[in-house]
């Protein structure tokens, strides 16, 4: 293979050449030709539909109608992307608050995914569907007219959706569509970093292997693909949420209160509508029972994680876990990045720098003296730590799979790799391990493929308990795919960007499309035994089709070979995503940079994908790339606290960013620790939201999730609501590192009371400025109201070891009222005692209700209330030993309680309890 430096060398000569004959130009207009901006001459000069014929109306409000093209007097033919002429429009009413808007060519042959699992699909929620319940009213143009098309809420006839006044287009692999956008805001549409309330701009969704910022620019988009939005209108103050249902490539181009643009380079018009109320949690529940809900992660995996990539040798490991253990800093999991492969390749160990005596040692499995084998059972509930300052061994899975490796051997004999179109073989491209093919998550081998690998790792004497997939977008290191036979022109052509992809328009910008990923024309398997797509209508399907697929396919996949080992709670992180991963993965933002601003933006990210339906998200804690001070490290291992998913995850090439080397700088390893055992305090009744959510909602959500009509909620994006409990209000930006503290403000909502989390100093509405030391724990607030139950009583440094015991912090509101909620198990640990008790149908928690009574002598009175929050709740037993009782008002102030109960705790065994506790102030 010639050398870049050669072909260089060639080039030289070769375009002085070319530029004497004026060749030169030509080159660049065909580069900039097959970028795609071709639609732009067509638009100009282009027809439009008009309404043919309504074929049919239903009493509920659905209908089905036909469209047909009129052409332009001075339109110009598309030809690489023809205008379909014909079209049906269909409207379906799939609920009172949900609904449907679809647009396909008369005989719907285009490609589509289907509309049932794993993909999303509409459940029936109602019987009888009655137009006059409807919260939605629609309105089309006249037969006859050009076509438009709105949706409007009926009680506020705010439009949730229209295309009046705005082009539609439709042509083979170039379709618009436009909506009006005034008077709103809008969240979410894609997988980005940016600031939480989407700016105008132009936002690309294409899953990309990249660390970029978008600010509004085409290409920016990251991993995964998300085209759904929540809508605030501001007006009525009423949410919804719009899904296009469009698994291309696609651009969409947002003007503030003004419309909304979707450019897609294949599929169908396809729209589900979600309407909501006041409460943007409301249409986020009916979203995340469409797209199948999200599944809950094992307890272990809420705890704290260290990670680098960079863990070069098993004495690396010991080293990071006797230091943790040294430190008394909590953690659960060890993380192996591709260092612990043999030449990087999938599901192999490189013995000769990972022993696996010390692996065993650190991840501390039981051994059988009989036969000296380690007992993998392969349940998690059945795997005993031997040493209590055993972790979890979670590690890495890359997609390519090496050429020269024993998996790809048996990939090539079950014929499970995507195929190239151009050589009619298995597509290689190249990765880690050099080069490598792909699998096809499609094929119906894969499946058994992907566990047989995943199996090979646990023959070694040790068994991943969280399984981290990456690269899944597919990351390619060349563009497209290694062709062998490449001629020299071949070679310059790729060179020069000449034989990217040809489309009408690219959703990139002046990005290639296939730059870091497949070539797109690479064929997937097409029978009738598709994992993702049943093609028995004969359609090959290709990367063209599936590329925003990938992460989505291969999550299923693992999810199913780790139910197939015994996993019962999978915990499976997954880089790229796509509508309807959460059923079957976990995510982290991906890689960045230790900086200030990804730390910053670290929050909306999870706040989306907690909307996104996949909550227990987290972001890379002290940041992956760049070194990062000590200052940057200590804010984030704050913040990262409460990150639902909370690891901290370093690159090869920064330098060590572990908790206990900042030794010039003690506030890090001090802060992390005290930071830490909280989050451990808080450990159960974050998981229990978890829980009882079962499947659906936020969990890490913005402040105006909890106060929607105060309009000065939404631009603190920065502090966050745990539930509807806490509130964090971290410090994301650099301090005086003189004094060593920073000011920071926190901003309480209009008609909030809330109490420090620490002190319970009371805070009233408005903005609240404060110092908080470099060497301090993440500011941290209760709601008034709210019983937010902790364990404060020991500080451990696993999760496993957290008792059965608990205290009650009940801040009351004005009214000496509080309420919450916890769970009735008391073994968090086995994966099979959460699944029968709390998963599903079944049901683990109770509701807890507190009511404070101020009498003569200063006496207080608290009425306990317990009581099942479902008649299948079951009840193992729990015990209170200490009431906090915080916000009791008299004589113009507020104080706080501290009851201990340990001589006497109470005990929550059974339904419709109450307990009297009575103090003196």
């Amino acid at each position: 293979m010639i050398s870049k430096s050669k072909i260089c060398l060639i080039l030289t000569s070769l375009l002085a050449v070319l530029a004497a004959v004026g060749i030169i130009y030509s080159f660049k207009f065909i580069s900039i030709g097959t970028q795609g901006h071709q639609i732009d001459k067509f638009i100009k000069h282009a027809g439009y539909y008009q309404l043919k014929q309504i074929e049919s109306q239903s009493e509920d409000g659905s209908f089905t109608a036909t469209l047909n093209w009129v052409k332009g007097k001075r339109e110009k033919e598309l030809r690489s992307s023809p205008v379909v002429k014909d079209l049906r429009v269909t409207f379906k009413v799939d609920a009172n608050d949900e609904c449907q808007f679809k647009i396909t060519d008369l005989n719907d042959s285009r490609f589509h995914l289907p509309e049932n699992e794993p993909y999303p699909f509409t459940k029936q929620r109602y019987a009888n569907k009655q137009k006059e319940f409807n919260l939605f009213e629609t309105e089309i143009s006249q037969v006859g007219q050009k076509f438009f098309f709105e949706l409007r809420r009926k009680s506020t006839q705010e439009i949730i959706f229209s295309t009046k006044d705005f082009p539609l287009y439709f042509t083979d692999k170039y379709i618009e569509v436009t909506t009006q956008m005034k008077d709103s805001m809008i969240f979410g549409l894609g997988d980005r970093r940016t600031d939480f309330i989407l700016k105008s701009g132009k936002y690309s969704l294409w899953t990309r292997d990249a660390a970029d910022v978008d600010n509004g620019t085409p290409g920016k988009e990251i991993y995964g693909f998300h085209p759904m939005y929540l809508k605030r209108d501001i007006a009525n103050n009423q949410f919804q949420v719009t899904l296009f249902r469009n698994y291309y490539g696609m651009q969409v181009d947002y003007e503030q209160n003004s419309h909304l643009t979707y450019k897609v380079i294949g599929g169908n018009i396809d729209f589900k509508f979600f309407i909501g109320d006041s409460n943007p949690e409301t249409s986020i529940k009916l979203y995340h029972n469409y797209i199948n809900g999200w599944i809950l992660h094992p307890f272990w995996s809420s705890g704290f994680h260290q990670c680098r990539w960079g863990y070069k040798n098993s004495d690396m490991l010991m080293d990071v876990w006797n230091n943790y253990n040294k430190y008394g800093i909590p953690f659960d999991s060890l993380w192996t990045d591709i260092d612990y492969m043999y030449k990087y390749q999938d599901f192999t160990i490189d013995f000769e720098r990972f022993n696996i005596t010390q692996m065993q040692q650190i991840y501390n499995l039981q051994f059988c003296k009989q036969t000296n084998k380690i007992i993998i059972f392969f349940f998690n509930a059945f795997i005993v730590r031997s040493d209590p300052k055993g972790v979890h061994w979670s590690s890495i899975v890359d997609v390519g799979i090496a050429l020269d490796s024993d998996a790809a051997e048996k990939g090539l004999d079950m014929n499970v790799f995507i195929q190239s179109a151009k050589t009619n073989q298995s597509l290689v491209g190249k990765v880690w391990p050099g080069q490598t093919y792909y699998p096809d998550f499609n094929h119906p081998n894969s499946t058994e493929f992907w566990y047989d690998g995943l199996k090979n790792l646990s023959s070694y004497g040790i068994s991943q308990d969280g399984i981290w997939i990456d690269m899944n977008e597919f990351s390619n290191f060349v563009a497209g795919e290694i062709v062998p036979s490449q001629s020299l022109i071949e070679k310059i052509k790729y060179f020069l960007a000449i034989d990217q992809p040809t489309l009408p328009f690219n959703p990139l910008g002046l990005e290639r499309i296939d730059h870091k990923t497949l070539s797109l024309d690479s064929k997937h398997y097409s029978g009738p035994q598709g994992i993702l797509f049943n093609s028995s209508n004969g359609h090959v399907p290709t990367q063209y089709d599936f590329h925003n697929l990938n992460g989505f396919g291969e999550g299923i996949a693992t999810y199913k070979a780790a139910q197939k080992l015994g996993k019962k709670l999978t915990f499976i992180l997954s880089r790229s995503t796509a509508v309807g991963s959460g059923k079957y993965v976990q995510h982290w933002n991906g890689d960045g940079y230790s900086n200030w601003e990804y730390m910053k933006l670290s929050i909306p990210s999870i706040m989306n994908f907690n909307m996104y339906g996949i909550p227990f998200n987290g972001d890379d804690i002290c940041g992956l790339m760049h070194d990062a001070t000590a200052e940057v490290c200590a804010r984030w291992q704050q913040l990262g606290s409460l990150y639902p998913f909370s690891r901290n995850h370093n690159n090869n090439d920064a330098s060590s960013q572990e908790p206990y080397v900042f030794k010039d700088h003690p506030y890090v390893l001090s802060s992390t620790i005290k930071t830490l055992n909280v989050r451990y305090q808080l450990l159960k009744f974050y998981y229990h939201l978890f829980v009882k959510g079962n499947g659906l909602g936020t969990i890490f959500r913005p402040l105006f999730w909890s106060y929607p009509s105060d309009d000065k909620a939404y631009v603190y994006e920065t502090q966050f609501m745990i539930g509807d409990y806490l509130m964090a209000a971290p410090v994301v930006k650099p301090g005086n590192v003189i004094k060593q503290s920073t000011n920071s403000c926190v901003y309480i909502p209009k008609g909030g009371l809330f109490y420090n989390f620490y002190d319970f100093t009371e805070f009233k509405e408005g903005e609240h400025c404060y110092e908080v030391p470099f060497d301090s724990t993440l500011p941290l607030y209760i709601k008034s109201g709210k019983i937010v139950h902790i364990q404060d009583k020991q500080k451990v440094l696993r999760s496993r070891f957290l008792d059965n015991t608990f205290t009650l912090m009940i801040a009351l509101d004005e009214n000496n009222f509080a309420s919450g909620s916890m769970l009735t198990i008391d073994d968090y640990n086995s994966d099979e005692n959460i699944i029968s008790n709390c998963v599903d149908n079944q049901n683990c928690v109770v509701d807890l209700f507190a009511q404070g009574k101020l009498s003569e002598n200063n006496m207080f009175q608290i009425n306990l209330k317990i009581e099942q929050e479902t008649e299948k709740t079951t009840f193992q037993t729990i015990l209170i030993d200490k009431l906090v009782v915080i916000g009791i008002k008299t004589n113009d102030k507020t104080y706080y309680k501290t009851i201990d109960l340990s001589e006497n705790p109470l005990i929550i065994n059974r339904n419709n309890l109450q307990f009297d506790v009575q103090f003196q102030l």
